[in-house]
């Protein structure tokens, strides 16, 4: 699956920036990339998200910067239409070049030119970087465009001199291209979230990739750090995790809707994964809606 280029900012004219703050049922977009970098806060949601070449869970309150051509995409299959369920988040959109131009004006560049070059891998941050970001974007959202600006560079300044974050992508993406590995490693992730709950092939994911079965296997693991199998199960688990939190779904429903043929398979994977039982897991989520 190759990346599509997308124009992030909706604004016309010649504007820097742009912040959105969105409330939505899902997230599930193509797999795109484009040349605005991006800071996103998950304010509520949780689901996957495909970051270059990587597949991780997301939960609220994190906070990620994508770099400019870095292909990503963050997925959620939520069947509700009501609010409680939804994603909510803050984005906000820059165009590193305008950017970069206009500070060339003002102060010597070489440390925001570097710190570009580092967020083509994408960052995840963490402690004090991750709460001062945040209240800044949520600031963004309250004040009159001039304030605006001057927060944009108030946040800048934190991006530029932090060390707590960490990486999203094993390698640098120049303008969503990475080789014919990342092309691959998305053409597997579309198969498996769009058949999960029906019978995953080995035999077709080795065929999506052009590779034999044992070629495919030690392929996929090289570049995911885990097998296909345990892919599977895992975004098998994160559907059911989803399922549970529905108290009318009983759990054997759930389980075949999952895509696991037994009861006791299911239980074992999602206690191998979850460090829980289903059974737990849900009486866990009412105990704690009943609180």
């Amino acid at each position: 699956m190759r990346p599509i280029y997308a124009k992030a900012r909706s604004n016309s004219g010649n504007r820097i920036f742009e912040i959105r703050h969105e409330n939505c049922p899902k997230l599930l977009s193509e797999y795109h990339f484009h040349r605005e970098c991006q800071l996103t806060y998950i304010m509520k949601g949780k689901g996957q998200r495909c970051i270059g070449d990587q597949l991780e869970d997301f939960e609220s309150d994190e906070l990620t910067f994508i770099g400019p051509g870095l292909p990503h995409v963050w997925y959620n299959s939520p069947t509700e239409t009501d609010q409680e369920h939804n994603i909510q988040f803050i984005t906000l959109y820059f165009d590193p070049e305008a950017l970069l131009s206009f500070c060339s004006l003002l102060f010597e560049t070489s440390q925001l030119k570097d710190f570009l070059e580092r967020s083509r891998q994408g960052m995840l941050f963490y402690g004090e970087t991750k709460n001062k970001l945040k209240k800044i974007l949520y600031k963004m959202l309250a004040v009159p465009e001039v304030q605006k600006t001057a927060y944009l560079f108030e946040s800048l300044g934190i991006l530029l001199h932090t060390q707590e974050y960490s990486k999203l992508s094993n390698k640098p993406y120049i303008d969503g291209l990475a080789g014919k590995d990342g092309e691959i490693i998305f053409s597997i992730y579309t198969y498996v979230f769009e058949n999960f709950s029906d019978d995953i092939s080995l035999d077709e994911a080795a065929k999506l990739a052009n590779l034999t079965k044992p070629s495919f296997c030690r392929f996929f693991k090289a570049r995911t750090k885990k097998t296909f199998s345990k892919f599977v199960n895992e975004v098998r688990i994160n559907e059911a995790c989803r399922l549970l939190v529905q108290e009318e779904n009983p759990i054997t429903h759930i389980a075949y809707a999952c895509g696991f043929n037994s009861l006791p398979n299911f239980n074992n994977f999602f206690k191998s994964i979850k460090g829980i039982t289903p059974t737990d897991y849900k009486n866990k989520l009412l105990s704690t809606k009943s609180s």
